[in-house]
């Protein structure tokens, strides 16, 4: 698939659907197969796509998802989990007046943002939300999905923090 350890040899990842885990291959650990936790929901919609440094894992389902993205870790000579992403179109669906709410989280940094797109006379418009959130490290072998519905709990109790202080 792609060089993610920088050693110049092709490493490999992919989703077994069976066993509903992402498993990998890194030619600098003698291709040793290294499989994650459990994804408990795995969805029709899910895919891995390549990046500059790494990939992402897409896993769609209903009109929601997450995007979880992994980086080689030299110092931990593992894939870590460096940032997740979400697309909720919920808060749309529970609050008429909202849009779409997107969010993701750099969890080397530990900052948040979520966006709220909503229509406002026609026109699109963005409120920002920006917060502290913290995960502990999150490699490939100890990753599974209830890190994704543990960040869609925040995100919630973020965006409804927010709207009550603000009340947009």
């Amino acid at each position: 698939m792609k060089d993610f350890d920088g050693d110049l040899k092709k490493d490999s990842v992919y989703i077994d659907s069976d066993r509903k885990v992402l498993i990998l291959w890194l030619s600098s650990q003698q291709y040793k197969k290294v499989m994650s936790k459990q994804i408990t929901h795995l969805n029709f919609g899910n895919t891995l796509v390549a990046t500059k440094s790494g990939f992402e894992f897409w896993n769609d389902y209903d009109r929601s998802g997450f995007i979880s993205v992994f980086k080689y870790s030299k110092t931990a000579k593992k894939m870590q989990l460096v940032q997740m992403r979400r697309t909720d179109d919920k808060l749309g669906r529970d609050n008429p007046n909202e849009g779409l709410f997107e969010s993701s989280i750099n969890l080397l940094t530990n900052k948040y943002l979520g966006v709220i797109k909503r229509e406002v006379k026609g026109k699109t418009v963005k409120t920002f939300i920006n917060a502290e959130m913290a995960y502990p490290k999150t490699y490939l072998e100890t990753f599974g999905d209830a890190i994704n519905f543990d960040y869609q709990e925040k995100c919630i109790a973020a965006y409804e923090k927010f709207n009550a202080k603000n009340r947009l």
